[in-house]
């Protein structure tokens, strides 16, 4: 296969892709949750988490 005719599959591929996706009301990539606040909302888990855990660990103890 030429390289034009592998980019030609390629970029056949990845429009078959979009809309599957669009027929199944999957949003874009693009528009997902940026990584930078992903860490933040896990960080946030965590650490909710984590003073979960010392409440109920102090109030079994008192």
């Amino acid at each position: 296969m030429s390289d034009a005719a592998i980019e030609a599959r390629r970029l056949t591929l990845i429009r078959f892709e979009h809309a599957a996706g669009a027929a199944f009301g999957c949003e874009d990539e693009a528009t997902g949750v940026p990584p930078v606040r992903a860490l933040v909302m896990s960080t946030t888990i965590a650490l909710a988490t984590f003073a979960t855990v010392v409440a109920a660990t102090i109030t079994y103890l008192v």
